[in-house]
């Protein structure tokens, strides 16, 4: 998806919780889940847990946009500006 930052956990380790406090939502985060949102908008955090734990992001930037000449799509700024294009 264009507009979401996606994230990954791997590793060995297990009882581990994403928490999502701007939406009220804790969430499983088990070795291998994947979840995708909007990082300008929900701030999140992942609780201490025992074992090896990687996370991998992948963030969708500005500037990637910008150099593929797509525009962002306006509903995840913060700012409350429309997007251009």
């Amino acid at each position: 998806p264009e507009c979401f930052d996606i994230l990954t956990s791997m590793g060995n380790y297990s009882n581990a919780w994403m928490s999502m406090p701007s939406l009220q939502l804790e969430l499983r985060y088990n070795p291998g889940c994947m979840i995708a949102f909007s990082g300008r908008i929900v701030r999140q955090g992942v609780h201490a847990v025992k074992g090896d734990r990687i996370g991998w992001a992948w963030y969708m930037r500005d500037a990637v946009h910008i150099y593929a000449r797509i525009p962002s799509c306006g509903w995840a700024r913060l700012d409350g500006k429309k997007s251009k294009g």
